[in-house]
């Protein structure tokens, strides 16, 4: 059997094809097309099979990655959606959340809020109320619930969200509203809080199922569209697409609830670090993901990614799993400029795939961090993508020379030597706030790059942040593909309890997990996942009494009593003290959320082994000229698949492979590992 996996990126398409009896490998790079990523995507399909010499009929697994749903939500591009919520809550989109300290627009004066979600015309109150405890006020107003669907249908949405107070204490009116609507209407995508996100916390769980319905039908139509061209290539093997935690889900899954699909893309690569770091040893890691349109930063503890309860796009709130990663605009082909005094800044807007770089040739005029590394050396134009794609360094100069260097007075090379020290020092702090400021010393991590431009930029990242090693993984361009292959189904399950340690109901808290497996493992049946494949991992919401945030910790295997819920509560408090610098002695904690996590093992990683050892040192293929500092200099090329299993290389040095390269500079040194794996010791600056 062989299995594919496509991940489709802001500028470039990656895909990769592994044949599981032999252990080979194919990749390539098609650009991507952003009026229809679905063509795009084919075209990746189609290139890789010829490439491959194989049947569609012979690929018997697809995993796909895409950024559809993340880029909906920031050009406003979602489905025509209305919101259906209690009398007296019309407006919690409006009122949103609190301002936090950790907002980076906090003190922005002329900061603007994004659109609202749903206007306020498209969002309808009905009668009924659930109190806090659970116990019904008021009975719902099915004649209401009807005034409201008409209205919206006159108004012609194409989604409808429900969402109604207290619905994680007592689900019972809302879903009774969620199957009256359905009974009713069968031309919208209806979605409801308790099938998306039951917990409390109204705006979040408000904001996220808005977000589900908004994505819905236009994700939905995606999922099916690129199952329907892969089936019509020839292709008959299982479809799954990538979601935010890491994990795969069926197409239909995808339909239903498309806000899991967020950090679709850049959560390939991760699960991919993740896989690699627990086959070759390594416990800690920072992964960055650099490709045409931003750097995204993440962090492996215990060869796992970290995850998170809590995102933010483009200002809106949405609570679901994913990995926590830290995007900017920083990537290949963010456009650099100079703004009112003086300094130069990159990105956060992009080239993107059409028009692309300068030097792509397609009509793009502004410089990008791309055409400044091709300037100095760091990108070489007869080899990109392995020659398949000319690159114009001349157009690269223009573009320096009006937008930077003439206006700053400097010659191009020194202005696009300013650009790739912006570059660095951006992707520096983007690793610093998931380090530093999480209390973690990124000197005790290593650190993978991956992405396109992640290679190309590592060695100088790594010096600047005196991280030791990089670890360079096979195939690091089209790495987030990759990952599509690895990657296990994954699906998140949770509930809302909030009570004290001190006085928990131990049998409620028991049956709730038991709860939350059972349909954990019905999900892994329904798939055909054996249950000796399947994991349960369980982590509680804890927080002190009267926060607002809360911090995940462990909940130990089998039934939960007093000494579980003491350890789960000390758990707590060690975390808090070490990400906050504090605790709070005598306060009491609370589990506020039961979470459950089903992981049903349906990855496999495929070790790219280097050339064995053959007692000669490989020879360089040529020589590269790249600007170090103040100086040119003329530095030995290598080719990966050239390079032997146990071989070093000392730096100065240039490694490259299909889709991307590495630089190295004296010093430094270079290993090559029998696991496929790339070592580079970064020495002293």
């Amino acid at each position: 059997m062989r299995r594919l996996g496509i991940d489709v990126g802001g500028t470039f398409t990656d895909v990769v094809l592994l044949d599981d009896q032999s252990g080979e490998v194919w990749s390539t790079k098609v650009p991507t097309t952003p009026s229809d990523p679905a063509v795009g995507a084919l075209n990746g399909l189609r290139t890789i099979l010829e490439i491959s010499g194989s049947q569609a009929d012979a690929v018997g697994f697809v995993g796909h990655g895409t950024t559809i749903a993340t880029n909906m939500i920031i050009e406003g591009k979602g489905a025509r959606t209305g919101l259906i919520t209690t009398r007296g809550f019309r407006d919690i989109l409006e009122i949103r959340r609190a301002w936090r300290h950790d907002r980076a627009d906090l003190y922005d004066l002329f900061f603007e809020a994004p659109p609202q979600l749903v206007p306020r015309y498209l969002r309808r109150e009905v009668d009924e109320r659930i109190r806090y405890d659970g116990a019904v006020e008021r009975e719902l107003d099915e004649a209401g619930l009807d005034a409201c669907l008409d209205d919206l249908k006159a108004e012609g949405v194409e989604a409808i969200a429900v969402c109604l107070i207290n619905s994680p204490v007592n689900d019972a009116h809302e879903r009774a509203a969620l199957e009256h609507i359905r009974r009713r209407i069968n031309d919208a995508f209806v979605t409801g809080s308790i099938e998306v996100n039951p917990e409390i916390m109204e705006y979040e769980r408000t904001c996220t199922t808005v977000v589900n319905a908004i994505l819905g039908p236009r994700c939905g139509q995606y999922a099916t569209t690129f199952t329907r061209n892969a089936r019509e290539v020839g292709v008959r093997g299982d479809i799954y697409f990538m979601q935010s935690n890491g994990g795969l889900t069926p197409p239909e899954a995808v339909s239903e609830r498309p806000v899991t699909l967020l950090e679709s893309g850049p959560a390939g690569g991760v699960t991919a670090t993740a896989r690699l770091c627990e086959r070759i040893g390594v416990s800690n890691a920072i992964t960055g993901d650099m490709g045409g349109t931003s750097f995204d930063v993440s962090l492996i503890r215990e060869h796992k990614p970290e995850i998170r309860n809590t995102t933010e796009i483009r200002s809106y709130t949405v609570r679901c799993p994913n990995i926590d990663i830290i995007s900017i605009g920083a990537g290949g082909g963010s456009i650099a400029w100079i703004d009112e005094g003086g300094g130069v800044r990159i990105g956060p807007e992009s080239a993107g795939a059409d028009p692309g770089p300068a030097c792509y040739g397609r009509g793009g005029t502004r410089p990008t961090v791309t055409d400044c590394n091709l300037v100095l050396g760091y990108v070489d134009p007869g080899s990109f993508l392995g020659g398949d794609f000319a690159l114009d360094t001349e157009a690269a100069e223009t573009a320096i020379r009006t937008h930077l260097a003439e206006p700053l007075g400097v010659s191009i090379e020194e202005a696009a030597l300013t650009v790739r020290h912006v570059a660095n020092a951006l992707m520096a702090q983007a690793v610093r706030l998931v380090t530093v400021e999480r209390g973690y010393d990124p000197r005790d991590f290593v650190y993978i790059p991956f992405g396109g431009a992640g290679p190309v930029h590592a060695v100088d990242l790594a010096r600047e942040l005196e991280i030791p090693t990089v670890v360079l993984p096979p195939m690091p361009g089209v790495f987030s593909a990759f990952g599509m292959l690895v990657a296990d189904m994954v699906h998140d399950f949770q509930t809302s309890i909030v009570q004290n340690v001190d006085d928990v109901d131990l049998d409620m808290l028991n049956a709730r997990i038991a709860e939350l497996e059972e349909d954990a493992y019905r999900r892994m049946d329904q798939a055909g996942i054996s249950r000796d494949l399947v994991t349960i991992e369980r982590r509680a919401d804890c927080q002190y009494l009267g926060q607002g945030e809360t911090m995940q910790v462990a909940v130990p295997e089998g039934t939960i009593d007093a000494a579980t819920v003491g350890e789960i509560a000390e758990n707590f408090i060690v975390d808090h003290r070490r990400h906050w610098n504090f605790d709070i002695t005598g306060r009491p904690v609370r589990i506020v959320n039961l979470r459950v996590r089903v992981v049903g093992r349906i990855g496999q990683f495929a070790t790219v082994k280097p050339k064995p050892k053959n007692g000669g040192a490989t020879r360089p293929v040529g020589r590269a000229r790249i600007r170090l500092g103040a100086d040119w200099a003329d530095i030995p090329r290598y080719r990966r698949e050239d390079l032997q299993a146990g071989e070093r290389i000392e730096g100065p040095f240039v490694v490259e492979e299909l889709s991307t390269r590495i630089v190295g500079y004296r010093g430094d040194a270079l290993d090559v590992r029998d696991d496929g794996t790339i070592t580079v010791t970064v020495g002293e600056a």
